[in-house]
C-alpha cells in the first residue's frame, strides 16, 4: 500500500510538470519591443525549470512531440543576454532579427543532457560577444589608468542552437541515433541564411560539445559543396561513435578545418579526428576534476576562456603511441589551442593547464620569464 502511495505521487507530480504552463511561453505575449525568445544569463536557480520540463516529457508516455527539434537563437552586441528565435524559411522573422551577414557568424551546439541556458551557451557566447567591447592597453603603466583600445571586431551573429527537446531523453543511444537528423536541421538552417541573408559559409563556425560536435560533423557533411570555416570540437562523443568509420562520425573533411579538444576518455572520442587535435593534461582526469564529467565539461570551459584570453593555451607537438605512452616533440615550436580566429595547423599537440580559472598559461617562455621575476612586495607605510 506504501509502494501504491509513493507511486500515485509521483505520477500527481509529473502530470503537474507536464501541464504547468512554461515561462518560455509566457514571455510570447510581451510587446515586441520587450520580446525576449531566450533570456541566456546565469541563473540563481539550481534548476532548469524549462529543460525538467522537456526531461520529464520523455518518461510520461504520449506527451513527448518532436514538433520542434531544434530550435537558433540570435544574440548580438545590441542584446546580448536575450535572443531572438530565427525559423527556417520565414522571411519577415529574420528581417526583424537583427542578423547581419558582415558580421562573422558563431553557431554553438551543446551536447546531450545539456540545458537550454548551459554554461556552454552563456559562456562561449559572452566571450565572443567580449571581443565587440573596448578592452584595456596592456602596455599602459600600471600605476595610471590604462587607455581604452577599440573593440576587436565590430559585432557578431552568435545562434544557440538548442535541441533540448532531443538532448533531454536519458535514452543516449537513442539520441545518438538522431544525429544525421539534427545534421540536417542545421545544415538546412544555413542553407537558408545563405539564399535569403547573403551568408558566407566562409563565414561560419560551429562550435559542438561531445553529441554537439557530432551533429557539427554532420552538418559538414550534409552542407556539402559548401565548406564551413572552422568546426571545434569540444571532447566529441565517444561512446556509439568509435566504432564508426568517418562517414558516420566527426572528420577533418567536414569543414575547412576541423580543430578537436580532448578532454576525457570515458564520455570522450580518444583518437585524432581533425586537421589538429589538442590533448590537455594528457586528454584525460583533468586537474580537480573530482565529479563524474567534469573533465568532460572542462573543454568547453577552456575553450571560452580561449577565446579572449591575453595568455591564450599553447601545446606542443606530440606522437601518442599507446594510452600511457607519449612522445613530447617540445623542439618544434608552440601552437595555439582555440581562440578567436581560429588558426589552422596539422598535428596532436599536448597542453598544459592549471588546476583552476584562469586555466590558460601561455607559452613556456611566457611562463618561464613569469617564474623567473622576483617576488613583488607592497610596502606599507604607517
Amino acid at each position: 500500500m506504501r509502494l501504491l502511495t509513493i507511486v500515485l505521487v509521483v505520477i500527481a507530480a509529473l502530470n503537474i510538470v507536464v501541464a504547468a504552463p512554461s515561462n518560455e511561453a509566457a514571455t510570447t505575449e510581451l510587446p515586441e519591443e520587450d520580446h525576449c525568445d531566450h533570456k541566456l544569463t546565469k541563473s540563481n536557480k539550481y534548476l532548469d525549470y524549462p529543460f525538467w520540463k522537456k526531461f520529464f516529457k520523455h518518461l510520461v508516455p504520449f506527451t513527448s512531440s518532436s514538433r520542434s527539434k531544434m530550435q537558433f537563437f540570435l544574440f548580438k552586441r545590441d542584446f546580448p543576454d536575450c535572443g531572438r528565435e530565427l525559423f527556417a524559411n520565414d522571411d519577415e522573422t529574420l528581417a526583424r532579427s537583427g542578423f547581419d551577414a558582415r558580421h562573422p557568424t558563431r553557431i554553438i551546439i551543446h551536447g546531450w543532457m545539456s540545458q537550454g541556458k548551459g554554461s556552454l551557451n552563456r559562456d562561449v557566447k559572452t566571450a565572443y560577444l567580449s571581443l565587440t567591447k573596448p578592452r584595456p592597453n596592456d602596455t599602459d603603466d600600471a600605476i595610471s589608468e590604462p587607455k581604452m583600445m577599440a573593440p576587436l571586431y565590430e559585432d557578431f551573429n552568435i545562434i544557440v542552437c538548442d535541441w533540448s527537446k532531443i538532448s533531454s531523453n536519458v535514452n543516449y543511444f537513442g539520441v545518438a541515433e538522431m544525429v544525421e537528423d539534427l545534421g540536417y536541421l542545421l545544415a538546412e538552417f544555413v542553407r537558408y541564411l545563405h539564399m535569403r541573408a547573403d551568408l558566407r559559409f566562409d563565414d561560419v563556425y560551429l562550435i559542438g560539445h561531445s553529441l554537439g560536435a557530432q551533429i557539427a560533423g554532420s552538418a559538414g557533411k550534409q552542407i556539402r559543396p559548401h565548406r564551413f570555416n572552422t568546426i571545434f570540437a569540444l571532447d566529441p562523443a565517444g561512446p556509439a561513435f568509435r566504432e564508426q568509420s568517418d562517414e558516420y562520425r566527426i572528420d577533418a573533411s567536414d569543414a575547412h578545418y576541423v580543430e578537436s579538444i580532448h578532454t576525457s576518455i570515458g564520455l570522450g572520442f580518444e583518437q585524432p579526428v581533425g586537421h589538429s587535435s589538442f590533448y590537455p593534461n594528457f586528454g584525460k582526469d583533468q586537474k580537480k576534476c573530482y565529479v563524474y564529467g567534469c573533465s568532460h565539461k572542462r573543454a568547453h570551459d577552456y575553450f571560452a576562456e580561449s577565446i579572449n584570453s591575453t595568455k591564450g593555451f599553447w601545446g606542443i607537438r606530440c606522437e601518442r603511441l599507446s594510452k600511457k605512452t607519449w612522445v613530447l616533440l617540445d623542439n618544434d615550436g608552440e601552437y595555439r589551442m582555440g581562440g578567436e580566429p581560429s588558426d589552422p595547423k596539422n598535428g596532436t599537440f599536448y597542453v598544459k593547464t592549471y588546476d583552476k580559472k584562469p586555466y590558460a598559461m601561455g607559452t613556456i617562455k611566457a611562463q618561464a620569464e613569469a617564474s623567473a621575476q622576483p617576488e613583488r612586495v607592497t610596502e606599507v607605510y604607517h
